[in-house]
């Protein structure tokens, strides 16, 4: 039998608030914005922070809705979500299973947006929206934009090679915290 208080225990050392690995469609992401909800009530005390919280949150999951590729078999088609936090930060973290000739774009695009400041980055969300082109997918690509505008951080990524064909695409986003204000 596998160590499940070990693994019970990781994450709690780990500060994970919430995991989840599973189908991301509009049910999924409205439940685990709802515990996400529930959990940020309960910890942080600051009402813009947790608003500021649940709107990445929010983003990241949709993004990740709108962007699992059910043909990456045979590694499926499953998302994972993780929301994690210290006293210095929470952490929102997405991964998928992605086509490897999709790698390059991604990481153009996503470096391209890491490379703007708040001026640059405004400027090119608004010529996004302007082209109006959409993607297959029925999105103008502006997730990672609206990501990066509002968490006022890089994007994190890691691509994980499974085999010639299919990769583990993670996307992790750091959000400073306001310090609790202690009363005594």
């Amino acid at each position: 039998m596998k160590n499940y208080n070990g693994i019970y225990n990781q994450m709690d050392d780990n500060n994970f608030m919430l995991s989840y690995k599973g189908k991301v469609g509009f049910v999924e992401v409205t439940s685990l914005l709802k515990i996400l909800e529930e959990r940020l009530e309960s910890s942080e005390t600051d009402p813009r922070t947790r608003k500021k919280v649940y709107n990445i949150a929010m983003e990241c999951y949709q993004n990740l809705s709108h962007h699992l590729d059910s043909t990456t078999a045979p590694f499926g088609n499953k998302g994972l979500v993780i929301f994690e936090t210290d006293d210095q930060k929470y952490t929102i973290a997405t991964g998928n299973y992605i086509f490897n000739e999709k790698i390059d774009s991604l990481k153009q695009k996503i470096d391209h947006i890491n490379s703007l400041d708040k001026v640059a980055m405004k400027e090119f969300y608004r010529q996004i929206l302007e082209n109006e082109q959409y993607s297959d997918k029925g999105t103008a690509g502006l997730g990672f934009i609206d990501i990066a505008r509002k968490s006022e951080s890089q994007l994190a990524y890691n691509f994980t090679q499974c085999d010639a064909h299919i990769s583990f695409f993670t996307l992790s986003i750091d959000l400073k915290r306001v310090p609790q204000t202690v009363i005594v």
